[in-house]
Formats: C-alpha cells, structure tokens, sequence
C-alpha cells in the first residue's frame, strides 16, 4: 500500500486541478445557457443596470436640432456565492485509484456549467412571477414605457401552430418608448421534454397535415391535405430539463440576450482543497469545493414570449 506522504498529495492535487481546470473549460463552450444568456462579468456585489429606452432617432431638420430625452429604467442584480464539496477518502490514494479520482474531478468541473445551465433555464419558469427592469413581471400582459402602447408577452396557451403564430406576431409588432418598431425578429423556440417531440414536429417538418374533421365546425377539410410548413427551419428549439409544460419563444440575435448571468469577474471560479495543509498527512478524509460568485437576472423583455402551458 503505498505510503501518502505530502510529495504525493501536491501531485495529486496538481492531477486533479488540471481534470477540473479541462472538464470546466470543455463542458462551458457547450453550455446551454449560452443559448439564452447573456454573460455580463462585474467587480461589483450588486450590479446597476440602467436600461435606457431608443436614445436619439432621425428626425427633419426645422431650424435646429431637436433634443430627445430617454426612458431609463434602474434594474439591480447582487450576486451570490454558491459552493460545491467533493469529499474524498484517504484509502482512494493508499489503494491507487487515481482513475476514479479522476473522474470524480471532472464531475466537479462540470458541476458549475450545469448550475449555470439550471439557473438561467429556470429563470423562464420563474419569469412569470418576478419582476424585471420595467417594475413588471418578465412575462407580463401590461408591459409599457413612454410612448409605446400597453404590451404583452405572456399567454396559457398550449404550444400548436397558432399558438406561436400569436407570439411571432406580437414579438414582430413590439414598439419601444418612442413608439418605434423594435425589429424584434424571433429565431429560438425553448421547451420542457413534454413539448419536445411537438417543438420538433413544428420546427422541422416539411409539411402540416390537416386531416378530415379540421377547422370550424361543418367546415372542416374531407381529405388529408398537406401544406407547406411555414415554420420549418425557422426557429432553433432547445429543450431543457428545468423546465415542464412552459414554452417561450426568444430574438438571441441582439448583444444583450433575455436571460443575464452576472459574473463577478474577480472573483473567477475557484479551485479549493484542504489536501496542502501542514497536516493533510493526517486525515482520513480530504475535501475539493469549487466555489462562485454569480447571479440570473433579466435583460430586455420584448426578446421573449413566454405560456405557462396552462392552455
């Protein structure tokens, strides 16, 4: 059984930080929070967002240049430090399982890209009950600043072919608070597992197929007639586990996605053990924490068109 001295802990300590330090890196450029995030890095524990509203816009020249003021709305995010503990025993070293103590190391790795994953996913299901930059719910039915009209984009409505005709209507047609069109062009449809073989129907199929019976009473169609689906290749869908009968359909295209992460910068994530202590020698049990300070929060509403699913 070989002897655990303190040359051996330091070498082992350097294993491990390096399968940490590679699973982290590798598993983030596939992170699936970046599909819907934006990740905003900060040296401040609480963050000050001031959204401000269409700056300047190009008016006729009468005379002299007219002054345009903003909206601003102030929006704050404070972070959180969130920890992760791997205990490990001793009798892992004396017995030469460096392989499983591997392994256990790029679990840890990639245990903060699937947090990541969870709180920005889970930011769309709580998006109907917390409040965002405008004072409103993220998904809400009263949305308005300056000059735009009163908006929504919120709905119960089942995912269906109507139902994201709505919300790509309503997204397109979204004024900011000088009551010009946003530009909003939708290009993400994200769902729960139980919405994601029809996600994929909807988004990929070459054609929709209205069978006999469909449409208004007395006028349906008396043959299977196929049609051209409008929907196909319009959207990427993305399909998250965090999320159950909720569906929401998102422009990723601007700088700033829906959903924020802030990350205090300076504070990157951390690597830490009690392996190097003076006594490690000594103990039974060692412990590996990878350790962050970070926060979701809600960047621009009019990106997202979000239904609870409730029908």
């Amino acid at each position: 059984m070989p002897v655990v001295t303190a040359e051996v802990l330091e070498l082992t300590y350097a294993g491990i930080k390096t399968e940490f330090d590679d699973a982290y890196i590798k598993r983030k450029e596939s992170a699936q929070w970046q599909f819907i995030a934006t990740e905003i890095p900060t040296t401040l524990p609480t963050q000050n967002y001031a959204w401000l509203g269409r700056g300047a816009v190009m008016k006729l020249w009468n005379d002299r240049a007219e002054e345009q003021g903003v909206y601003e709305s102030v929006y704050q995010l404070s972070d959180q430090t969130w920890v992760a503990e791997l205990p490990i025993d001793k009798r892992i070293l004396e017995d030469d399982q460096y392989g499983i103590l591997m392994k256990r190391a790029q679990e840890l790795g990639w245990e903060p890209v699937r947090h990541w994953n969870e709180l920005a996913y889970t930011g769309i299901a709580n998006g109907f009950t917390t409040v965002c930059s405008d004072g409103q719910y993220f998904f809400d039915s009263n949305h308005q600043q300056g000059l735009s009209p009163v908006q929504s984009n919120v709905t119960t409505a089942l995912l269906s072919d109507a139902a994201l005709t709505t919300a790509e209507a309503a997204m397109m047609a979204y004024k900011d608070d000088k009551g010009k069109p946003l530009g909003i062009v939708p290009d993400l449809l994200v769902v729960g597992p139980p919405n994601a073989r029809l996600g994929a129907d909807l988004t990929q199929s070459e054609v929709v197929v209205h069978v006999p019976g469909d449409g208004a009473v007395g006028a349906g169609a008396n043959a299977y007639t196929p049609y051209g689906n409008y929907w196909k290749g319009r959207y990427r869908v993305v399909v998250s586990p965090y999320l159950t009968t909720q569906w929401t359909l998102m422009d990723t295209s601007k700088p700033i996605k829906p959903i924020i992460m802030q990350n205090r910068s300076d504070v990157p994530m951390e690597f830490l053990t009690d392996m190097l202590e003076p006594n490690a020698r000594m103990r039974r049990e060692f412990k590996f924490q990878v350790q962050g300070r970070y926060a979701q929060g809600y960047g621009i509403w009019q990106l997202a068109y979000g239904s609870t699913g409730g029908g």
